[in-house]
């Protein structure tokens, strides 16, 4: 990781002020300085140290609504832009994506297959066997056909913000690690400033509350609910047994509902997606990021359904993290409550 960015004060004014130094943040702030804003970046801790660090950090086009297809899409081709846009690595490799159905979600399949081509992805329908061959570690002996989109891939997560932030900081961005903002202020049903913490104030009009998990609570304190919950997202690091062959390509399981992809050269990232009910958490904090052995163990156990190969697979460790999301898993990305505060959360 690069060396940490230099101790900035606190401005006494900008035109606006991001809540959140995670990858959601630092775009923003990134994309507002290069438009000329004046704009400071707010973070309790450091750079990507929330959700951001903790995320699988993949970068596919497979979605079921409009906006997330168009989003992801944006989003693809600025990955593989990132270092001509920003001035620095993010690491993206392109690795490619599978998913497949069974007999009695054929429909469902094709529908989205279309779909998804009408949206100028280039996903390819492809036979089990035609998927075996392509991964050949698969197992697919249940499925009736698999999509693949060769474009998809994933990024180092905290090189992608610590990117973001250091390329807005080189167009005049203001970037405050280590610093919480207690409450945003607002006079006459508009945005007036920030209030950080050490009694330092920041007068703006406008607010973008990018915090992750803190979003909602941030959002409460100006009386206006904001619909997402919190998702323990576990993710265990597996070393693939010698033999293996090449890095696989990212494959979502819905029936095992879970999402790998490599890690590196010799390693495969497993996680649980955000849909599982049992994920779902009161708090929007963990006490540690460390997994138990058992979410090890059963991680595992999911993914040998997938590639048997695993079975020998050695564990390396993990992590866990707190993921805010909507109702439809889709983001808000949206003016919400008094003129002048944006939210940018899910």
């Amino acid at each position: 990781m690069p060396e940490s960015m230099a101790i900035a004060r606190v401005p006494r004014r900008a035109d606006a002020v991001v809540v959140g130094g995670g990858c959601m943040g630092t775009s923003i702030a990134f994309h507002l300085a290069r438009r000329g804003v004046d704009v400071v970046l707010v973070e309790r801790g450091h750079v990507a140290s929330g959700a951001t660090g903790h995320s699988g950090a993949l970068v596919r086009q497979h979605y079921e609504a409009r906006i997330g297809i168009r989003l992801a899409r944006e989003s693809l081709g600025f990955f593989q832009r990132f270092e001509k846009e920003t001035g620095y690595l993010c690491d993206f490799r392109t690795t490619g994506f599978l998913s497949g159905t069974r007999h009695r979600d054929l429909a469902a399949f094709e529908a989205l297959l279309s779909f998804l081509r009408s949206e100028g992805v280039k996903a390819e329908r492809l036979t089990s066997s035609e998927a075996k061959g392509i991964e050949p570690q698969l197992d697919v002996s249940d499925y009736a056909a698999v999509v693949h989109d060769p474009e998809a891939g994933y990024a180092d997560p905290i090189a992608t913000a610590v990117g973001f932030a250091r390329a807005a900081e080189a167009r005049g961005a203001v970037v405050l690690e280590d610093r919480d903002v207690s409450s945003v202020i607002t006079r006459s049903g508009r945005i007036a400033g920030v209030q950080v913490r050490g009694r330092s104030t920041i007068a703006t009009e406008r607010v973008i509350l990018a915090a992750g998990n803190w979003t909602r609570e941030l959002a409460r304190a100006l009386r206006v609910p904001l619909p997402l919950r919190f998702v323990r997202g576990d993710i265990v690091i597996l070393r693939r047994p010698v033999g293996f062959g090449s890095p696989p390509k990212i494959h979502f399981d819905f029936y095992g509902n879970t999402y790998a992809r490599p890690e590196g050269e010799k390693d495969m990232l497993v996680g649980y997606m955000d849909t599982d009910p049992r994920k779902t958490i009161r708090r929007h904090l963990l006490p540690d990021d460390s997994v138990p052995s058992s979410t090890v163990r059963d991680l595992r156990t999911r993914l040998m359904q997938r590639f048997p190969v695993m079975a020998r697979a050695q564990p390396r460790g993990g992590w866990a993290g707190v993921y805010d999301v909507t109702p439809d898993s889709y983001p808000i990305l949206d003016q919400v409550g008094p003129e002048g505060r944006y939210v940018a959360a899910g």
